[in-house]
C-alpha cells in the first residue's frame, strides 16, 4: 500500500505555505505587462514630458582645438582648418588659438567670440 507522507518524511516538514513553492509567470502572454504593474508598480516619470522637444548634441571649442592639433582637420593654403560641425551646437568652453572656419548648426555668444577673435569663421547650417 502507500505511505501517509509519499516519501517526503516527517509530515510535519511539508505543512506550511513554504513549501508549496512560488507562484511563477509563465504564461502570461500579454497580460504580463498589467501584472508587473500590479505588483511592481509604475515606474514611469511623472510630469509633463514634452513631445516636439529638439535635442540638440553640443560639442565645446576645446574639442575642436584637439581635433586641430592632432591634424584630424585639414588645412588649406591660407592657413584656416576646416572643422565640419553639422547637427552640433559648438559652446565657449576653454581655450580657442586657432584659425578656423566652423561649420555648425549653432554656435553659442561665447563661442563665435573666441572663433572670431582667433581670425576664423563661425558659419551656421541649417
Amino acid at each position: 500500500m502507500g505511505s501517509r507522507s509519499y516519501g517526503a518524511g516527517n509530515i510535519k516538514r511539508r505543512r506550511g505555505k513554504g513549501s508549496r513553492g512560488g507562484v511563477g509567470r509563465a504564461g502570461l502572454g500579454k497580460h504580463r505587462w498589467f501584472t508587473k504593474l500590479m505588483t511592481e508598480g509604475a515606474k514611469a516619470p511623472k510630469g509633463f514630458f514634452n513631445v516636439t522637444r529638439k535635442v540638440v548634441k553640443t560639442m565645446g571649442l576645446e574639442a575642436i582645438g584637439r581635433g586641430i592639433e592632432s591634424g584630424k582637420h585639414p588645412k588649406d593654403a591660407q592657413g584656416f582648418a576646416a572643422v565640419d560641425a553639422k547637427g552640433f551646437k559648438v559652446l565657449g568652453g576653454g581655450q580657442f588659438p586657432f584659425k578656423a572656419k566652423v561649420t555648425a548648426q549653432a554656435f553659442s555668444a561665447k563661442a563665435q567670440k573666441k572663433i572670431e577673435a582667433a581670425g576664423g569663421q563661425a558659419v551656421r547650417t541649417q
